[in-house]
């Protein structure tokens, strides 16, 4: 059985998801003792372009933060019927927010996501 299956969230967590999925968001996010696991974020399209994703994105560090928790996630990849236009463009987006790519001299062994970012 997978690790996330088994975690709860905590309070705190569960108010930040359930504000943005009351607004029409698909966010789906796992916890346990050590890491939070960002699966899917999905802003329906009439909503794009409002900085929607940036303020989930602001609240899901800040709360890693607040925890000490790392924070993990694979971009999507081109996808139009989820809105990715841009795989390239989501790294981006998710480096602005102090993930870095799971690579080169940054390569974790410890998981299989393509990002991730330290609590500060």
């Amino acid at each position: 059985m997978n690790w996330y299956k088994q975690a709860q969230l905590s309070l705190e967590l569960s108010a930040i998801l359930n504000k943005w999925k009351s607004q029409g968001i698909t966010l789906y996010v796992f916890e346990n003792d050590n890491k939070i696991i960002l699966d899917s974020l999905i802003v329906p399209k009439e909503q794009r372009k409002q900085g929607i994703g940036t303020q989930i994105m602001q609240e899901l560090v800040n709360y890693s933060d607040s925890v000490k928790k790392r924070l993990e996630l694979n971009p999507g990849q081109k996808d139009d019927y989820n809105g990715t236009t841009s795989r390239g463009r989501l790294v981006n987006f998710y480096k602005r927010h102090g993930l870095i790519e799971n690579k080169g001299r940054n390569k974790d062994f410890t998981t299989n996501k393509a990002m991730y970012r330290e609590p500060k």
